[in-house]
């Protein structure tokens, strides 16, 4: 009989009509039996046009993406997702899916903490009802009536040239890893994940994978490797510890999952502002515009899809036309020194 234990609990499946039919979440096999036997007995109870498209659960759509997820992205972003659906699943319990309304969605989002939150848990659940979708298991999506709630952008630190210098000088041994960093611009995940073979000595080129893409979709580019990232590698490659990895975690002989505490630590020694792996990205972007790159190159480098992201990142900037017109405002004598020339036309008109 197939039943089994997940993670998120025993659960059963069989095959009618052509269609697999399942449900989870049952406390023990013996649940999850009667369940199963209960399921049948109902399916025969109905008329046939009715049990050739039985109704699913949402704790077996959870269960079945999930399987799909835990190997399409991310072990970060695959448990946030499951986070997301099971507080979804504590809130409303185990509806079937049609029972799961805008209107019910709507009520449940307003339950986190804040409007950022609310429009995260927003997108993973609509990214789980599309799913749902096209494969003919819900007809619509409740959460496309949903908007999205308006949010503050959070301050971005913006790293001055003295700070990543003061930043370096700290660095010690690890100044090479953080020079890789500055040099490709690339997300800290993609860092981490670097492998000897994503560097081309021969050809002085780079292979940065990325996640960042619909559906977790790994995807690569090439990018040039200028002197210094070449120096840089060739000094990490003499010493390597791993045959594969470019930065392996000693203490488990596997790539870093993430190196929060080490960008943190040497910020404080440095004497500077305590920046995130984002800003060092940030602070490429800025440096490359400085010095007269264009919007579009800027935007390859980083590899983005779209120029408005890129236009986010330099966002401080103000537009040139707004410099020249705010120049025109200094050069207005009248917002200058306004009681002098008020002064000046009382005396002209007497």
């Amino acid at each position: 009989m197939p039943l089994w234990k997940t993670k998120w609990g025993w659960r059963y499946q069989f095959q009618q009509g052509g269609k697999r039919l399942s449900e989870c979440g049952f406390k023990t096999k013996a649940e999850a039996r009667a369940a199963l036997e209960q399921h049948r007995a109902r399916l025969k109870s109905l008329p046939k046009l009715e049990s050739a498209s039985p109704e699913w659960e949402f704790a077996s759509l959870m269960a079945d993406y999930l399987e799909e997820a835990e190997r399409r992205f991310r072990i970060k972003t695959f448990k946030y997702k499951r986070f997301v659906y099971q507080k979804f699943l504590d809130y409303a319990g185990n509806l079937p899916l049609s029972e799961i309304t805008d209107h019910l969605v709507g009520r449940y989002l307003l339950t986190r903490p804040s409007n950022y939150n609310f429009n995260f848990h927003r997108k993973d659940l609509s990214a789980l009802f599309r799913w749902a979708m096209d494969r003919g298991l819900m007809p619509a999506n409740p959460c496309a009536k949903i908007d999205t709630l308006p949010v503050e952008d959070p301050d971005l630190i913006h790293v001055t040239q003295d700070e990543w210098a003061r930043f370096l000088l700290a660095a010690g041994p690890y100044r090479p890893f953080f020079l890789v960093v500055f040099h490709t611009l690339a997300r800290v995940g993609e860092i981490l994940r670097l492998k000897w073979n994503d560097a081309d000595f021969e050809r002085d080129e780079i292979r940065l994978w990325t996640r960042k893409r619909k559906g977790g979709n790994m995807e690569f580019e090439w990018l040039p490797m200028e002197s210094e990232l070449r120096e840089a590698l060739l000094g990490l490659k003499r010493k390597r510890e791993h045959p594969e990895l470019v930065f392996m975690n000693p203490k488990t002989g596997t790539a870093y999952t993430q190196r929060r505490r080490l960008i943190q630590g040497i910020c404080k020694r440095a004497g500077v502002r305590v920046f995130g792996f984002h800003a060092i990205r940030h602070y490429g972007a800025d440096v490359m515009m400085d010095r007269g790159v264009d919007l579009r190159t800027i935007s390859r480098y980083l590899r983005h899809k779209s120029l408005r992201t890129t236009e986010i990142y330099l966002r401080r900037r103000p537009d040139e036309n707004l410099k020249r017109a705010a120049k025109l405002l200094e050069n207005t004598n009248l917002l200058s020194n306004p009681l002098s020339n008020l002064t000046q036309e009382k005396g002209k008109a007497t």
